[in-house]
């Protein structure tokens, strides 16, 4: 399209707001793809005459448009004439234009009050010559002038100046929209529909809940302003963000139910009928209705589809009713409840209605005037709300080390059974974040209340299947709460597991308990922390914060949640806070921090900024050879206060930061994103073989582009998280660190503390991952790989040096996942003659091969390399644990000082092992040659040439990424699927071709390569629906792999209608004991359904019931 920008210009606007429409001009010059076949801009200002800035072939980038902007881009001053600009715009931009069907041409005008000439016969000949206007009007410009010059529904009115900021986020798609657009009739302003996606932030269903009885009309006026303000800068439309509108005071009153409000017009007309009203505050009844009438599928809740659900309670005064319970209800069919308390509100009440963590969901205001103006600040919190159910991912790291890891749950009177059932899923829920075995982590777990009992030792359950139906077998105690004495009860079982352990292993204690403790904590407390147990205090409801704190001995680790319902999202605190504690012991990174010391920020959050920082880095290990830290200041210039390799301990860090001071000028984060992109080279301390990560903080808009040389940093692997305080723009952070799952944003600057522990937790998952490994799948450990390692123990390998090539091999085997049917390694070693050390099959865990590895052994001789690799030929033997006819990949990794004495066989040797698939990886020291490393790998990528032994710690991670990549090639056995049952289910309706029904087929047929079916650990069945339901292959059979595929290849389509709704019903039953199925025995059980189109009837309770009966639905579309 061709754009031009018409921006008002005159004293109406005034000079103080000028910066702002800058500004904006700037925001949209950087998000618009400028090129010669897409966009082409131009811009303009006015007051009583035309200023022309450039035009639409002036520049043909963003660059030189910027520049413009900064340096030639002034306030002009003057009357407003909106209709000369019109006309002077017209002659001036759009005479001789492109091909307007290709290019659409665009006018945005931007206009700050009513012109001092008329409209209509200017924007009638832009229209008619083909130009689409859309109007903004700013501080209060009549409706009526902004729809006289708009093209269809393109006008927009916004209170303020300072609304630019966050319209400018709508604005490409508002662009685009205009762009399409096409006048049904002469005369008419119905637009077109033509499909779009949502915006990230605006899918979602949200019913607002507000008190009417608000006391005066200029409340209501208030209350009005900020529901408007919140939905104007929303995508509303009934396939992204839809709203609703309920009342309350004696009686509930329903405006707008989410189905019928699906523009914004539409519902601000609905906010336009509140009215006040006198009466009882009946808010739990409100509650209630809410739940039953404003979330129901028939009222348009698009809950059973997944669509987020969001509920904002307004009120200024307590309810006369009880809202616990009706508000709990609501909170467990997965409705997220924000409550805005006014001055005379009740917070404790606001506490049990809204949703986990309190901090963040509820919002005191002293008036409604500043409800108002909190509207824009809550309008981020709810769009990162959207974001985050939208686009969340398992937060799953594993233990560096094995652990140790412990239950103790509260089973007294006071929690009722379905509370009591909700402690076992958190439990379940925890024990799913870690990797359960005898040599990784083990679980135990003790109920108590007076009375206490083992519900399983730490040995009892050696895989995750028999560890989760023993917590579903859990029986509630009754009773008094006891919590001193089962304290002490459990010391003497955590020191007989320690007995257990052939090495010690960190251990964790969680305390689970919803009331006040009758006997003495801190004593047994003290003990249990003394013998380096770690303890997390869980505490509902009636529990008192100071007795958790004084057991768990330190308030990092005490998580509280006024009902049973936040368990869900504490679970992910304290898993995070267990992990993060180890996972950062032996963490080497660089880590760069970008800090904005611009204007807007000042002293005082300043302070909590390096505090923030302090924090952050208090959580790692600092020095050469471990962590590196660097910080960096911007504003208008940016300061270098101290590059990687200045400082390498934790005190001359903190000492160096708090010297720093702020800058106070303007936010140019672009150019400070170019300044810090040498800070990670070699001269700046950074180190070539490590992760690296930019902290970003920032508290405002950048005022130039971020794009590119936020690009320039991803491209050379660099990390971006993206901190910013709700000044900041989310869409730009999100430019900046190329995926939002790397953003975090917060209210204020006191709020950086509660995003401290999730971002440690990223940046040490992400450094023994692929940088964006974590986005996709979590940070797992290697899975079902054979390596063997070949070690060089020739004569010229001091002492000092076998500790450091044994110190590699260590570390991949701790970052790997052991076990028969995970990762297995064998070794030899050889000089002369090669000797087997351990073969594939000899040790089935970490703590034995590493044990083995570490046992003192003489260096002599000479190299003899083929004949090692000669050798090594033996341990990729079947009967030596080889499961190289199983398709796991098989993996040599030789680590060699010197030439060879035999290098005339080492070609010959090499390529008999890489003809049976062996991947081979050459490591070299010092005078080793690089040709026979080559030899040896057949390929130079496959190869790694260091110094010294010194340097083989630089290796970790190359040799890491390979086994992890090498390990991901292979079967699906990394996903670490113990057992399952899994249906796939086919649509073999009208609505697929024959074509594409044999390509579905055939997908299924090579899928099933992957599965270990023969053991029966796997259960795999089909069935199929069209117009009728079909089984194929139920669970219960005992096909071979041949059989399998011959089946599923030999169906035939069902055709028909889709009738999926009907189909699901019946596909429950496949997964019943009678069929096969194994849900009782705790095994999981998965529904895979192939479709080509979204269901034509309604399926919501047949999807219901799946899932209430634990059948993970996964659904895969093809097509439309």
């Amino acid at each position: 399209a061709d754009v031009v920008f018409l921006v008002d210009s005159s004293n109406y606007l005034g000079i103080k707001s000028f910066p702002f429409v800058k500004t904006f001009i700037n925001k949209m010059i950087s998000s618009l793809p400028i090129e010669a076949h897409k966009y082409r801009v131009g811009l303009a200002q006015y007051s009583n005459v035309l200023h022309r800035e450039f035009q639409l072939n002036t520049f043909k980038s963003r660059g030189p448009m910027l520049n413009h902007l900064k340096k030639n881009f002034r306030f002009l001053g003057g009357s407003l004439r909106i209709g000369n600009a019109l006309r002077e715009v017209h002659t001036t931009y759009f005479s001789n234009g492109r091909d307007k069907r290709q290019f659409p041409p665009i006018l945005v005008v931007l206009a700050s009050a009513e012109s001092e000439d008329a409209v209509e016969e200017a924007s009638k000949a832009l229209h008619s010559d083909g130009v689409r206007i859309i109007s903004v009007g700013l501080q209060g410009t009549p409706e009526e002038t902004l729809k006289a010059m708009a093209t269809g529904q393109f006008h927009y009115s916004l209170q303020t100046v300072q609304d630019l900021s966050m319209f400018s986020q709508n604005m490409t798609q508002i662009l685009k929209d205009a762009a399409q657009y096409k006048e049904v009739a002469a005369h008419s302003h119905t637009v077109v529909p033509f499909p779009r996606t949502c915006q990230k932030d605006s899918l979602a269903d949200l019913m607002f809940l507000v008190d009417e009885s608000v006391g005066t009309k200029q409340n209501l006026r208030n209350l009005q302003n900020f529901l408007k303000n919140i939905t104007s800068s929303m995508d509303v439309k009934d396939k992204c963000l839809r709203l609703g509108l309920m009342s309350y005071s004696d009686r509930v009153q329903t405006f707008s139910p989410l189905s019928s409000s699906t523009t914004q017009s539409e519902f601000q007309k609905q906010i336009q009928k509140l009215s006040l009203r006198a009466g009882k505050s009946s808010a739990g009844a409100a509650i209630e209705k809410m739940r039953r009438e404003g979330f129901s599928a028939s009222s348009g809740s698009r809950r059973a589809q997944g669509v987020p659900q969001i509920a904002v309670l307004v009120t200024d005064r307590p309810s006369d009713d009880k809202v616990r319970e009706a508000a709990l209800n609501l909170r467990l069919e997965d409705v997220t409840v924000f409550a805005m308390g006014i001055q005379g509100a009740n917070k404790t009440q606001l506490e049990e209605i809204a949703s986990y963590p309190p901090g963040q969901t509820i919002s005191m205001m002293k008036s409604y005037a500043d409800l108002e103006i909190y509207s824009k600040k809550f309008l981020k919190k709810l769009q990162n709300e959207i974001w985050s159910q939208i686009s969340t991912h398992a937060e799953q790291m594993e233990l560096d080390k094995t652990a140790d890891l412990y239950f103790l749950i509260d089973g007294s009177s006071s929690i009722q059974n379905k509370h009591f059932e909700q402690i076992k899923e958190f439990m379940l829920a925890v024990i799913e974040m870690f990797s359960i075995g005898p040599d990784k982590v083990r679980v135990g777990a003790v109920q108590y209340s007076h009375k206490k009992e083992v519900e399983f030792d730490i040995n009892d359950y050696p895989n995750a299947v028999a560890l989760r139906k023993a917590v579903s077998n859990i029986k509630q105690l009754g009773g008094r709460t006891l919590t001193g004495a089962a304290l002490d009860f459990i010391l003497p079982l955590i020191r007989k597991g320690r007995k257990q352990r052939m090495n010690e292993v960190p251990c964790y204690l969680i305390v689970l308990t919803d009331g006040k403790f009758t006997d003495g904590v801190l004593e047994p407390a003290e003990r249990l922390r003394a013998e380096h147990i770690t303890i997390h205090m869980v505490g509902i409801g009636e529990a008192n914060r100071t007795q958790l704190q004084q057991i768990a001995g330190a308030e990092e680790r005490v998580h509280f949640g006024q009902n049973f319902d936040s368990l869900k999202r504490i679970k992910n605190e304290v898993v995070r806070s267990i992990c993060t504690e180890k996972g950062c012991e032996y963490m080497k990174v660089d880590i760069m921090f970008l800090v904005d010391g611009s204007g807007s920020i000042g002293y005082e959050n300043f302070g909590k900024m390096k505090t923030f920082m302090k924090n952050l880095l208090a959580k790692v290990q600092i020095g050469p050879d471990k962590t590196r830290v660097g910080v960096i200041q911007f504003s208008d210039h940016n300061r270098e206060e101290f590059h990687l390799d200045k400082y390498y301990t934790q005190k001359e860090i903190s000492d160096a930061i708090n010297r720093m001071s702020p800058i106070n000028k303007n936010t140019l984060t672009g150019s400070a994103l170019t300044f810090v992109d040498p800070y990670f080279t070699e001269p700046k301390g950074g180190r070539s073989m490590v992760k690296k990560f930019l902290i970003l903080i920032t508290d405002g808009e950048a005022q130039d582009d971020v794009i590119d040389p936020a690009k320039a940093l991803r491209d050379k692997g660099v990390v971006i998280f993206s901190v910013g305080v709700y000044g900041a723009n989310r869409s730009q952070l999100e430019e900046i660190s190329g995926d939002g799952s790397l953003v975090f944003q917060v209210e204020n600057f006191d709020d950086l503390k509660t995003i401290e522990s999730k971002l440690i937790f990223h940046v040490c998952a992400l450094h023994v991952c692929d940088a964006y490994s974590l986005l996709l799948s979590d940070c797992k450990r290697i899975r079902q790989l054979d390596v063997v390692f070949v070690l060089d123990h020739s004569g010229s390998i001091l002492p000092q040096d076998q500790e450091s090539m044994i110190n590699v091999i260590i570390h991949l085997v701790k970052k790997s996942d052991v076990g028969p049917d995970r990762v297995q390694f064998g070794a030899l070693r050889y000089s002369d003659h090669p000797e087997v050390l351990f073969y594939l099959n000899t040790y089935s865990n970490r703590a034995a091969i590493i044990e083995h590895l570490r046992r003192p052994r003489d260096t002599k001789g000479n190299t003899f390399t083929a004949r090692a690799l000669q050798h090594a030929n033996n341990l990729f033997m079947e009967e030596h644990g080889s499961r190289l006819k199983q398709n796991v990949k098989q993996m040599l990794i030789i680590i060699t000082d010197g030439v060879s004495h035999d290098r005339d066989q080492l070609s010959d040797a090499a390529s008999k092992l890489r003809a049976k698939g062996i991947i081979i990886y050459a490591v070299g020291v010092g005078q080793a040659d690089q040709e026979e490393l080559e030899t040896m790998a057949g390929n130079k990528n496959y190869t790694i040439h260091i110094s010294n032994f010194n340097k083989l710690k630089d290796i970790y991670l190359p040799l890491q990424d390979s086994m992890c990549t090498n390990a991901q090639e292979g079967k699906l056995g990394f996903c670490n699927i113990q057992e399952a049952d899994v249906i796939f289910f086919c649509d073999g309706s009208d609505m697929v071709s024959d074509s594409d029904f044999v390509t579905m087929t055939t997908f299924l047929s090579d899928l099933i390569d992957n599965f270990d079916i023969q053991s029966q650990r796997m259960k795999i069945g089909i069935a199929q629906f069209g117009s009728r339901y079909q089984e194929i292959i139920e669970l219960q059979n005992s096909l071979t792999k041949t059989q399998w595929k011959s089946r599923i290849q030999t169906t035939t389509k069902s055709n028909g209608p889709p009738r999926m709704d009907l189909a699901l019903k019946q596909v429950s039953v496949m997964f019943e004991q009678s069929a096969g199925g194994r849900r009782k025995a705790g095994v999981p059980q998965t529904l895979v359904v192939i479709t080509s189109g979204g269901p034509r009837y309604d399926v919501t309770e047949a999807v219901k019931t799946l899932r209430e009966d634990g059948i993970c639905i996964l659904a895969l579309g093809i097509g439309n």
